[in-house]
């Protein structure tokens, strides 16, 4: 399935945990004791993976209630130290890098994203992390870096995320041909239903010469 924003992926990606994460803690357990007979492994591990969740809840409440910056990296550090082998790490590190984002911190920001990509075993989330992280770098007009980062191998569901924010960078310098073909790939991937927004983009692109190419 493909994802018009990264919000959608990530949720999609949350949602999934929330109905497998049982599912998971007692396959560890079970898997534990069938293969090894350690209980207290297993209970060890049941017991890291909801100590986790719990902070991450933590994280989102007070990033909802808007927290200062340095209440919340306490507890994003603690489990990115002690719970990084958890997706609630990630987790927690998007919900901080848009916190900061907030107080235009785009640095500490980026070393959030930073964070996801060298450390998540969830390779979405790593693509997430560098889209999120172009998306900072061409609000910076820093386009060169931006463009760098979505040259990298993404899954085709990321597809058309990636070539939009392409053409949104390659419009921004100038460069119409360019702008104009990555968003009609952003169109084509997602089966030409294109929203109302990219085709907009596309015909500006275009010199509103040229529609984007429909089924």
């Amino acid at each position: 399935m493909d994802y018009e924003t990264e919000e959608q992926q990530l949720e999609a990606i949350k949602k999934w945990w929330k109905e497998n994460s049982t599912n998971i803690i007692a396959g560890i357990v079970l898997g534990a004791v069938a293969i090894f007979g350690w209980r207290y492994y297993g209970d060890m591990q049941t017991r890291h993976m909801m100590e986790a969740s719990s902070l991450y809840e933590q994280v989102k409440s007070a990033a909802i209630s808007n927290a200062k910056p340095d209440e919340q990296q306490t507890r994003v550090n603690e489990l990115m130290a002690d719970y990084g082998d958890t997706p609630y790490a990630s987790l927690s590190a998007f919900v901080f890098s848009k916190q900061l984002l907030q107080h235009n911190d785009m640095v500490k920001a980026q070393q959030q994203l930073d964070w996801v990509i060298k450390h998540a075993d969830d390779e979405s989330f790593k693509v997430i992390a560098r889209l999120r992280q172009a998306r900072i770098l061409f609000a910076a007009k820093q386009f060169d870096n931006a463009l760098a980062l979505l040259s990298k191998d993404y899954p085709q569901s990321f597809s058309a995320l990636y070539e939009e924010l392409k053409g949104d960078i390659y419009l921004a310098q100038g460069k119409q041909d360019e702008a104009r073909a990555a968003y009609d790939k952003a169109a084509m991937v997602i089966d030409n239903k294109a929203s109302k927004w990219l085709r907009l983009k596309r015909d500006e692109a275009a010199g509103n010469d040229k529609a984007v190419p429909s089924a």
